[in-house]
């Protein structure tokens, strides 16, 4: 079965036959090639998260699975899309259909001229089509300026950069105005010059970081699960927020877990969430750390951010 099943949530209820089916439709869907979340309730099956060009598809292998009842699949929503240009190195965060989608983006925004670091999760939808987050990277390129993140959501551009003059802001506004093709934007562009890096306690920030989240019920996911629990996104949106005063501090994300697989796409989940904050990818690192009591602790279904 393909790692990247792992990155499907289990929900199980009932007895031995629910769980014996749920196992069952998983593991055709991963035979497949697909991916979802799966939930059972006697013999009737609900798989939710599903790419929208794939439904039909997902639909027709889970009604081949022995002893499915009823099969319902329901397509994810467009998920927010991260488009960043830092120095030489273009940054995508978000999800993609799949992976001829996935080719197709990174086709898209190809530079000769910078590396491309894609923070891609399968299974869900791009908000925009890839020709389009083309256009936008092209945009930023063009706008001669060092760090420019671009995040598209809900038919919106948000577009935020530091600039050194009103005339480069403009021309940086209209730039990605028209490549957005008629979505609305959203100018968060600072005038002034870029900001002074000085020295930067490492330790203290470490520090400050896990009194945040340790403060908050911790970065945690629903047992078993790769379901965030609690405030866990808004959780790991804060910290990467906060990793914004050290561009150069190495983070490490360590994933509990009884199910190895399970604990590492937790890992990538958070490591998402940070560099669509703007955390350098390059700088992120993930360890597992095996749970064999299992995960009634909740200690043993977090995700601990350890600053370097």
């Amino acid at each position: 079965m393909p790692a990247l099943l792992a990155a499907t949530g289990v929900f199980v209820h009932g007895d031995g036959i629910e769980r014996t089916l749920h196992a069952d439709v998983r593991t055709a869907l991963g035979n497949a090639g697909y991916h979802g979340v799966v939930t059972v309730n006697g013999r009737s099956v609900v798989v939710t998260e599903v790419s929208p060009r794939s439904a039909d598809a997902v639909r027709a292998v889970v009604s081949d699975v022995s002893g499915v009842g009823s099969a319902d699949v329901r397509t994810a929503e467009p998920e927010q899309l991260l488009v960043a240009v830092r120095g030489g190195e273009i940054l995508l965060s978000g999800a993609v259909s799949d992976e001829v989608e996935r080719r197709a983006l990174l086709d898209a925004v190809r530079s000769a001229e910078h590396r491309v670091t894609a923070a891609l999760r399968l299974g869900g939808t791009l908000p925009i089509p890839p020709v389009v987050v083309g256009r936008l990277v092209s945009a930023a390129l063009t706008a001669r300026v060092p760090d420019v993140t671009t995040t598209v959501h809900n038919g919106q551009v948000v577009i935020a950069a530091r600039v050194p003059d009103e005339s480069r802001a403009t021309a940086v506004h209209d730039a990605v105005r028209q490549a957005a093709n008629g979505l609305e934007v959203v100018d968060r562009l600072e005038v002034g010059p870029s900001a002074a890096v000085g020295d930067l306690n490492v330790e203290a920030l470490h520090d400050s970081v896990n009194r945040l989240v340790n403060g908050n019920g911790a970065i945690r996911f629903v047992q078993g699960t790769t379901a965030w629990e609690g405030h866990g996104p808004v959780l790991a949106e804060r910290v990467g927020r906060m990793l914004l005063v050290a561009p150069r501090a190495s983070i490490t994300l360590v994933a509990h877990g009884t199910d190895p697989a399970i604990a590492a796409t937790r890992a990538q989940m958070v490591r998402d969430v940070l560099v669509g904050q703007g955390v350098p990818a390059a700088l992120i690192a993930t360890e597992t750390r095996p749970a064999p009591d299992g995960e009634f602790d909740p200690a043993k279904r977090q995700v601990d951010v350890v600053v370097r």
